[in-house]
């Protein structure tokens, strides 16, 4: 996925969608017609825990329709390093659920309908203290 501005690291494909790695931002993708458990996204921030050592930003990209559990956000692990979760969406359903979404999140949260919209306020409360990132070649 190409966002201007930011260098894609990694992609990988699994059960349930794609996630893209850039420096200092993940991109998640779900798969048309997914539910996100509280344990798939324990497991996608436990493998971002161990992929990124400096700040970055969270984008869930919802161009395909599912659901998820609203209890994620206060089950996800600790993170000093994830600064802002950003959800990407112009279907009316899909933002009508991140607004309830949002009262679950600890932590910064906001809703886009377009991704420049959503990297650029995430560019903004992210401190680019490395010009690199170190990231390991793990897989989910």
């Amino acid at each position: 996925m190409y966002i201007p501005g930011k260098q894609l690291k990694n992609t990988y494909t699994f059960e349930y969608g794609t996630l893209y790695m850039y420096t200092d931002l993940v991109v998640v993708e779900i798969n048309e017609g997914e539910h996100v458990t509280i344990e798939m996204m324990i497991t996608f921030f436990q493998f971002f825990l161990e992929n990124y050592k400096i700040p970055f930003g969270y984008v869930s990209y919802r161009k395909n329709s599912y659901s998820i559990d609203p209890q994620v956000y206060k089950m996800l692990p600790k993170n000093d390093l994830l600064k802002g979760i950003a959800v990407v969406s112009t279907q009316k359903f899909s933002c009508l659920t991140a607004l309830v979404e949002k009262k679950f999140c600890i932590g910064r949260y906001e809703l886009f309908t377009t991704m420049d919209a959503a990297v650029n306020w995430l560019d903004e409360i992210i401190p680019l203290e490395n010009n690199y990132t170190s990231m390991s070649n793990h897989t989910i």
